[in-house]
Order: C-alpha cells, then structure tokens, then sequence
C-alpha cells in the first residue's frame, strides 16, 4: 500500500504556540498527527543580524493533497515573519497506520 503522504516541519517561539497552532490544524483535519519536540537552539543570520533562539519544532503529518492547503494554513497561523515551514513526501510502511492517518483528515487518502 503506497500512496501519498506528507510530512510538514516548522519551528515556533514557544510551546504554547506550537500547541495552539497544531490543535487548530487537527480541528480542521488539514492534519492527522502533530509531533511536538524538545526545544532546540537556532541559529541563523536575519536581516543582516546574527541570531540565536530558543524553538520549538513540530513534524505534522497529512496526506500529499493536504500538504499546501495545511502549509498554507500553518504560514497564515504562524508567529514568525518568515516561518521555516518544509514538507516532504512520505510513504507509510504500515498499511493499519496509513489506513488511520487517511481517517483522520479532512480529504482522505482513499
């Protein structure tokens, strides 16, 4: 059973965005599944400055049609100015998970 998922990471300035964010996001059923984890340390040059934060990055999961619509949404939620949203393409090797993750959204797989 191959088909089409998805997989979207961001980062967030605090947990309880990233929270609030995501509910949103499975309310809507743009996703199936929000993957929160540790704080992390980034670092990066912005606008010609040197920075080096304190975020919280998430891995949503969603089906390949979901991917933009849920990509689009999560840039439209987001804190950040210019938010680091990437998604990729997956393939589920177990067929019970694809079979839930498809039930869950809001166009499933199917």
């Amino acid at each position: 059973m191959t088909r089409s998922l998805s997989l979207i990471y961001s980062t967030f300035g605090s947990e309880e965005e990233a929270r609030d964010v995501a509910k949103i996001l499975l309310q809507e059923k743009l996703i199936a599944c929000a993957n929160h984890f540790p704080p992390i340390v980034s670092q990066y040059e912005y606008q010609g400055e040197f920075h080096e934060d304190r975020e919280f990055p998430v891995l949503f999961k969603t089906s390949g049609k979901l991917a933009k619509p849920a990509g689009d949404r999560l840039l439209a939620l987001h804190g950040f100015e210019t938010p680091a949203i990437i998604h990729w393409n997956a393939e589920a090797s177990n067929p019970g998970y694809e079979k839930w993750l498809s039930g869950q959204l809001i166009n499933p797989l199917r």
